[in-house]
C-alpha cells in the first residue's frame, strides 16, 4: 500500500509543468529582509515562502533579471528580458515562463518581447505585477501570481502560445495591453482588441482569438532582440512650437518621430503653428513620422479631415489601431532591424505578434 502511494506522489509531481519565472523588479516580487525591509526576492523559495500555494500547481526555477524601478527600464532591458526568454523556449525545460514586473513599463517590456517571440513561440508565457507589495494587508500580489499560474497551467494544456498580460480578473494579448489606471486593481486593459481570456470562480476561459502553440521548432538564433532608443514621442496640443519639432529634427539624435495626434490623425496645420513643414523636412532627412492617436482604443483615419491628409502628403505614416505603446515599441524594434522609411509603413502595419489588425 505505502508503494503504491509513493508512486502515485511521484506520478502527481511529473506531471506538474515546470515554469521559470523571472524577475524584473517591481512590487510584486519584493519581499522583506530581516529587517523589514522590502527587497526583491533572490530565490524562488523566498517568493514561495510568500505564496506557498504555489506549489501544488508547478515546479519553479527562479532568476532575477533586474531590480529596479520599472520606469527606469529600457530598450536595453526588453533585449535582455527577451533574450532570457528566447532561450529558455528553446532550451525546451520549461512549459511557460512567468515574468514579475513593475506596471509602470510592463505594457512595453511584454509588447517588445511578444515582437522578439513573434509567431514561432510554442508555450505560453505571462508578465504580471501588483499595485501593492506581497505584505501588504489586502494585496493584488498573490491574487495576481496566483491566477497567473493558474492561466499558465490551462494555457499549457490547451496548447496557447501567447505572450500575455495577466492582471485582477482579465487575461491579455500582450501587444495589445495598456496601463489604464496608477491605482485600481484593475490597472489593465485592451480597448482595441478582446481579452484573450476571462477569469473567475469557474476557472479560465481561453477565448478562439488565443493562438495556438507552433509547429515549428522554436530557434533563439532566428529571432532578431534589438530595439533602437532613439525613438521621439511627442504629445501634440494646442499652441505646440514648431520650432521644438525642427530642433528635434536637426538634433542627430532622433531616428524617427511619433506624433500622438488630436482626433484620429490630425496635425496643426495653419499659421505660425503648423507642423507640416517638421514632417517634410524630417521626411527629407529619412526620419520617419508616425502618426498615432491618443485615444485609447482609437485608430488613425488621418485622411479624413484637411490636417491628417495634409500630415500624410508631407510623408507621414498612419499607424492604423496599434496602441501608442505597440507604436512605439515596433517603430524602435523594426528600426533596429535596417528597415528603410520607405517601407516602414508597410512592416508597421503587418501583424507580428497579433498587435494590428491587418
Amino acid at each position: 500500500m505505502v508503494k503504491k502511494l509513493k508512486k502515485v506522489v511521484r506520478k502527481t509531481r511529473a506531471q506538474k509543468p515546470r515554469i521559470l519565472i523571472l524577475g524584473c523588479g517591481g512590487t510584486i516580487a519584493m519581499v522583506p529582509d530581516r529587517k523589514g525591509v522590502l527587497r526583491a526576492a533572490k530565490t524562488i523559495k523566498q517568493l514561495l515562502h510568500m505564496v506557498p500555494t504555489l506549489r501544488k500547481h508547478a515546479t519553479f526555477d527562479f532568476k532575477q533579471l533586474s531590480n529596479v524601478d520599472s520606469s527606469d527600464l529600457n530598450p536595453s532591458d526588453w533585449t535582455k528580458f527577451a533574450f532570457e526568454a528566447a532561450n529558455a523556449v528553446e532550451s525546451g525545460k520549461y512549459q511557460a515562463i512567468l515574468f514579475a514586473h513593475g506596471t509602470d513599463t510592463m505594457a512595453y517590456s511584454a509588447t517588445a518581447v511578444s515582437f522578439v517571440l513573434g509567431e514561432r513561440l510554442n508555450i505560453p508565457v505571462a508578465f504580471t505585477g501588483s499595485q501593492l507589495p506581497m505584505v501588504k494587508f489586502g494585496t493584488d500580489a498573490r491574487f495576481n501570481i496566483e491566477n497567473t499560474v493558474l492561466v499558465l497551467t490551462e494555457a499549457i494544456k490547451q496548447r496557447i502560445a501567447e505572450v500575455m498580460v495577466v492582471f485582477y480578473d482579465v487575461v491579455l494579448r500582450a501587444s495589445r495591453s495598456i496601463k489604464i489606471s496608477e491605482a485600481a486593481f484593475a490597472a489593465f486593459g485592451s480597448p482595441a482588441f478582446p481579452p484573450l481570456a476571462g477569469l473567475s470562480a469557474t476557472g479560465v476561459t481561453f477565448r478562439p482569438e488565443a493562438r495556438r502553440a507552433s509547429k515549428a521548432p522554436f530557434r533563439a538564433e532566428d529571432c532578431d532582440f534589438h530595439f533602437n532608443a532613439d525613438v521621439v514621442v511627442l504629445d501634440l496640443v494646442p499652441g505646440f512650437k514648431p520650432g521644438i519639432l525642427f530642433d528635434i529634427i536637426h538634433s542627430g539624435k532622433c531616428k524617427a518621430l511619433v506624433l500622438r495626434s488630436l482626433g484620429a490623425g490630425n496635425v496643426p496645420s495653419r499659421d505660425e503653428f503648423s507642423l507640416i513643414p517638421c514632417i517634410k523636412e524630417a521626411t527629407q532627412l529619412k526620419i520617419p513620422v508616425v502618426i498615432t492617436t491618443k485615444f485609447v482604443g482609437g485608430t488613425t483615419h488621418a485622411g479624413t479631415y484637411g490636417p491628417g491628409r495634409a500630415a500624410l502628403d508631407a510623408g507621414a505614416i498612419e499607424s492604423g489601431d496599434l496602441n501608442d505603446v505597440a507604436v512605439h515599441v515596433k517603430v524602435a524594434f523594426l528600426l533596429a532591424q535596417g528597415v528603410r522609411p520607405t517601407t516602414l509603413q508597410r512592416r508597421l502595419l503587418a501583424p507580428l505578434a497579433g498587435e494590428v489588425s491587418a
